[in-house]
């Protein structure tokens, strides 16, 4: 089963009268690339957070928004307003400017450079039972994202194999030129031989031997077409098994191009070899695609 590694999950729900959001978005990235943004209080839980992350996604490049907000009306996005250093700091502040007998008027800016003013209920730690719920709130995120993947990995299979059934289809023609062109190019081969042996001038033992040879493996390109054709074939048992398979896919993109290669660089027919350009340029738009399949 193909899986796009770009997606979008949401997921909320209420916990002690508080309101928690977790987002979670992922693009393209070789690796499994982690970030999160939440409360102080969950810096502790970071390893666990990310082991839940890491169970349902295996590569990209994911970012963890887990934010909240007081519903009891105390507080906003889990911070709550000391209101007794507030107003300390605003009698500070007044004796501070009748001491020097100033009649600039105290503003919210002064009193905002104050760091204590607001808190959170929870400053270093999380109860189990609080954090169980954010663990399950976060797998909720998860489904919600990994539904979008697979949309969007769907949308991308049927257009890989299209291609692919493209290329398929036209390492089979190429098979059946290969195939007729064989006499040919064998009633050649045996004349070009015969000359060699009948002109004495340019008989020469190590060249005949050597155009011998070349000429030989020019003839039949039978076992790129088959090997090319073979890992098509797993290409598309990949794509359908439930692993993920954006790496093993990659792998065979590189073989196929490898065979691609051989079959234009080793055909004599021009016919063969214009096709062969097609297929890497098909090959290349499949390349293009996998980039973002987990």
């Amino acid at each position: 089963m193909l899986v796009s590694m770009t997606g979008f999950g949401r997921a909320e729900a209420e916990f002690g009268g508080k309101k928690y959001f977790i987002e979670i978005r992922t693009v393209n990235n070789r690796f499994c690339e982690i970030s999160f943004k939440y409360p102080k209080y969950l810096y502790t839980r970071d390893v666990e957070l990310k082991e839940i992350v890491k169970k349902k996604i295996s590569r990209g490049k994911i970012s963890v928004l887990i934010n909240l907000e007081n519903t009891e009306g105390n507080g906003y996005n889990g911070y709550i307003i000391n209101k007794d250093n507030v107003k300390d700091y605003l009698n500070i502040l007044k004796s501070i400017r009748k001491s020097i007998g100033s009649k600039e008027k105290i503003k919210l800016d002064h009193i905002l450079h104050f760091t204590d003013i607001l808190t959170t209920d929870k400053e270093n730690d999380v109860s189990d039972e609080e954090f169980k719920f954010i663990c399950d709130l976060m797998n909720k995120a998860l489904d919600d994202l990994i539904i979008m993947k697979t949309k969007e990995g769907d949308y991308l299979k049927e257009d890989l194999f299209r291609r692919i059934d493209f290329i398929e289809k036209d390492t089979l023609e190429i098979s059946l030129i290969n195939s007729e062109r064989i006499p040919a190019e064998r009633e050649r081969l045996a004349e070009k031989v015969t000359n060699l042996l009948t002109d004495k001038t340019v008989l020469d033992d190590k060249r005949l031997e050597l155009e011998i040879i070349l000429l030989t493996e020019k003839i039949d390109i039978t076992e790129e077409c088959t090997r090319l054709r073979s890992h098509l074939a797993y290409f598309k048992d990949s794509a359908l098994s439930s692993d993920h398979s954006g790496r093993r896919l990659n792998f065979l993109i590189q073989e196929m191009n490898r065979e691609i290669n051989t079959i234009a660089s080793k055909s004599m027919d021009a016919e063969i070899s214009q096709r062969g350009t097609v297929l890497k340029e098909e090959l290349e738009k499949i390349r293009e695609q996998i980039q973002n399949i987990e």
